[in-house]
C-alpha cells in the first residue's frame, strides 16, 4: 500500500477519535425544551434528555443497560477496524512472500471493506447485547414481581416486600433493583418513581409501565398485589411471546444454508453435462 492509504486511513482514525470523544451538542429544539420543563434534580429523567444519535454514538440506553461508557464503545469502534485491516494486510503480504498476491485495487478494496465492517460491527453489536439483556432483565423483573405478590398476601408491607424480593436474586437485574431501592429510599422518595427512572435509563418499558401503573393504582384505591400480579402476567407473556417469535427466525434462518447447499449440488451435477451439450454445438 501507497503512503497515500495509509495517511488517509491514520486521518480517518483519528477523526473518528475526535468525534466519539466530543461532547454531544444539544440541538435547538431539545434546549427550547429544556426551558419549559421543571427542574427536578431528584426527580425522573425527562423526556427530552439528550440523546446520542450518531452512528459511533450509539443510544445511551443501549451503554446503560450494558454496562458501558461513551469511551469504552470508541475504543471498540477504533480498535476493530485497525484489527481487521492489519488481518488482511497480513493475508496479504503472506500472498506476496509466496507469490500469489492479487492486484493492488483488489487489496485497497479489502481494506476499505474491513475498515467498513470495523466501524459498523461495534453498533451492531450492541444494540444485539442490549436487546438480549433486556430480554433477561424482562424475566428478572417478572420473577420480582411475583415474589413481591406473593409477600404481599403473607402479610408483608410493600416498602418491605419489595426490599425482600429483591434481596431473593443474585443476577444483574436484581442487583439493579436492590440499588435504586436504596437510592430511593436514601433520597425519601418513591421507589417506584425510582423504577421509572431506572427503566427510563435502561430503556425497559416495562419497568416504566409497572411504575405508572402502580401509582395510577394507588391513586384510585386498586389494590396494589392486583395490580403487580396482572403487570407480571404481562410481563411474562410480552417476553414469552418475543422468545417464540426469536425461535421462529432462528429456525427460518437455519433453512437458508441447506437452500444454498442443494443450488450447488445441483449446479454441481448440471455442470458437466451443459459443458457437453455446449461443447456438442
Amino acid at each position: 500500500m501507497t503512503p497515500m492509504w495509509w495517511g488517509a486511513m491514520i486521518g480517518a482514525g483519528c477523526a473518528v477519535i475526535r468525534h466519539a470523544w466530543a461532547p454531544p451538542t444539544p440541538s435547538l429544539q431539545w434546549s427550547l425544551g429544556r426551558l419549559h420543563e421543571p427542574r427536578d434534580p431528584t426527580g425522573p429523567v425527562s423526556r427530552g434528555a439528550l440523546r446520542r444519535t450518531s452512528w459511533w454514538r450509539p443510544d445511551s440506553t443501549d451503554l446503560a443497560v450494558t454496562g458501558r461508557d461513551d469511551a469504552t464503545f470508541a475504543f471498540q469502534v477504533v480498535v476493530m477496524p485497525l484489527a481487521l485491516v492489519t488481518v488482511v494486510v497480513t493475508w496479504w503480504l503472506a500472498l506476496v512472500w509466496l507469490g500469489l498476491a492479487a492486484s493492488s485495487t483488489v487489496w485497497v478494496v479489502a481494506v476499505l471493506a474491513a475498515v467498513a465492517v470495523g466501524l459498523v460491527m461495534p453498533g451492531i453489536l450492541l444494540r444485539r447485547e442490549a436487546h438480549r439483556r433486556r430480554l433477561a432483565f424482562g424475566h428478572a423483573l417478572s420473577a420480582f414481581l411475583d415474589l413481591v405478590s406473593v409477600l404481599l398476601a403473607g402479610g408483608a408491607g410493600l416498602e418491605t416486600s419489595l426490599t425482600a424480593a429483591a434481596d431473593a436474586g443474585d443476577g444483574w437485574a436484581f442487583s439493579l433493583l436492590r440499588n435504586e431501592l436504596v437510592r430511593a429510599r436514601a433520597r425519601r422518595r418513591s421507589p417506584w418513581d425510582g423504577f421509572a427512572e431506572l427503566g427510563r435509563r435502561l430503556g425497559v418499558g416495562e419497568l416504566v409501565d409497572l411504575a405508572a401503573t402502580v401509582q395510577l393504582a394507588g391513586t384510585h384505591g386498586a389494590r396494589v398485589r392486583q395490580s403487580l400480579t396482572a403487570r407480571a402476567a404481562a410481563v411474562r407473556d410480552r417476553h414469552l411471546a418475543q422468545v417464540e417469535a426469536d425461535a421462529q427466525a432462528a429456525t427460518e434462518r437455519m433453512g437458508l444454508p441447506m437452500v444454498l447447499v442443494f443450488i450447488g449440488f445441483v449446479a454441481l451435477l448440471g455442470y458437466p453435462a451443459l459443458t457437453s451439450i455446449l461443447g456438442g454445438l
